[in-house]
């Protein structure tokens, strides 16, 4: 048996809207009488006890179902539309796998004043038109969903908690969360991950003025990236300024090395999470240099795509004494430019070996997980 669904306390007001039609209510000896439009008594319109239970009852299920659903739950009657269009039931908002356009965010707006989360993943414009060159499409459809993000960004202010924003490629640019931080400045975690336009330091400094109180940061740019350098040491340096306090944090990309990492590790002392994605190869002295500058509360560190030798991870865990987990996903590509060749085939064969040895060890039986794409 399923697991009861139980009402948010408490419920939202149900109020009434002027929209609709004229109502019933019990006169004087029980007799049903009608608030016509326009009479002395019509200030608003009066529903009846059952009308007003239903609705209160639907608030409390329609707290529950996703973006997709609340839109077409407002199609089904006038009183599935009161409830579905109220703000109560729009705190988590999300957007996937769909082409939307700019106003079809600004109409959501309306109703996400309190909205707490806000995820964008997988957005896609419009279609390119038979006639239009594949240059004024990306010029036409660059940012063209910002105006409307700010809109709801604007409409949910400081009620706004979480922000994702991925894989959403042209239309969507790191100038959201420039947005972000003029009007949502009660921030506790953001994800922007782009393969066409990855967060720049100027962006990291915007944010980190407007939204101090985040916690979580997940930057690392998408692979493969169209500006791989963008991401830079600079910005390591720059986020570890802005969030001292942070706590989880994921970045990546070419331009990431040692000085930014031991930057960052000097400045986030709570950092508890690190996620390294695409970063150059992490061995033994980077280790050293980045652990020797903090890292001291590290308790899960996943390289995702980032080669790394034994030695490395055997200091990491020897410095990390809080470390409960280290994923490392690898693949050949990660460290070979012509992986198909058989050389290349049995280096990497090789290699992965002596990370699975690892697992052999004591301490590492437990935290240590590696995942292989390709190559063995």
């Amino acid at each position: 048996m399923g697991a009861a669904l139980t009402c948010p306390s408490p419920c939202p007001p149900v109020a009434t809207d002027a929209g609709c039609p004229p109502a019933r209510t019990e006169g004087a000896g029980g007799k049903v009488c009608r608030l016509e439009r326009g009479s002395p008594g019509h200030s608003s319109e009066v529903i009846s006890p059952e009308i007003l239970k239903m609705r209160a009852a639907l608030f409390c299920i329609f707290t529950y179902l996703d973006t997709k659903t609340l839109l077409r739950a407002a199609e089904v009657c006038k009183d599935w539309k009161f409830v579905a269009r109220h703000p109560a039931v729009w705190t988590r908002v999300l957007l996937e796998n769909a082409r939307v356009s700019s106003k079809f965010l600004a109409m959501l707006s309306q109703w996400c004043t309190q909205m707490h989360s806000l995820t964008l993943q997988n957005l896609k414009p419009r279609q390119r038109g038979k006639k239009e060159s594949k240059e004024d499409y990306m010029k036409s459809t660059r940012g063209c969903l910002e105006a409307g993000l700010e809109s709801l960004l604007k409409a949910t202010g400081s009620n706004l908690l979480i922000l994702r924003i991925s894989h959403c490629p042209n239309v969507l640019t790191d100038r959201s969360l420039w947005l972000a931080s003029c009007y949502c400045r009660a921030l506790q975690a953001v994800t922007y991950r782009s393969s066409t336009d990855p967060v720049g330091h100027e962006v990291i400094w915007a944010l980190g003025a407007g939204c101090r109180d985040i916690i979580s940061l997940q930057v690392a740019p998408l692979h493969p990236c169209q500006q791989p350098t963008r991401f830079s040491n600079r910005c390591l340096q720059m986020i570890g300024r802005c969030w001292p306090h942070l706590r989880a944090l994921g970045v990546g990309g070419a331009g990431c090395g040692v000085q930014g990492l031991a930057s960052l590790a000097r400045n986030c002392m709570r950092l508890q999470v690190l996620e390294l994605d695409h970063v150059a190869e992490i061995n033994q002295e980077v280790a050293a240099e980045v652990c020797r500058e903090g890292l001291k509360g590290l308790e899960m560190l996943v390289l995702t795509s980032t080669p790394v030798t034994p030695k490395a991870l055997l200091h990491f865990n020897s410095v990390c004494r809080n470390l409960k987990s280290i994923v490392v996903q690898v693949g050949i590509v990660d460290y070979f430019k012509e992986p198909h060749s058989p050389e290349a085939k049995k280096m990497f064969e090789e290699m992965v070996n002596k990370l699975q040895a690892l697992r052999k060890r004591p301490g590492f039986s437990k935290i240590l997980h590696i995942k292989v794409e390709g190559g063995c």
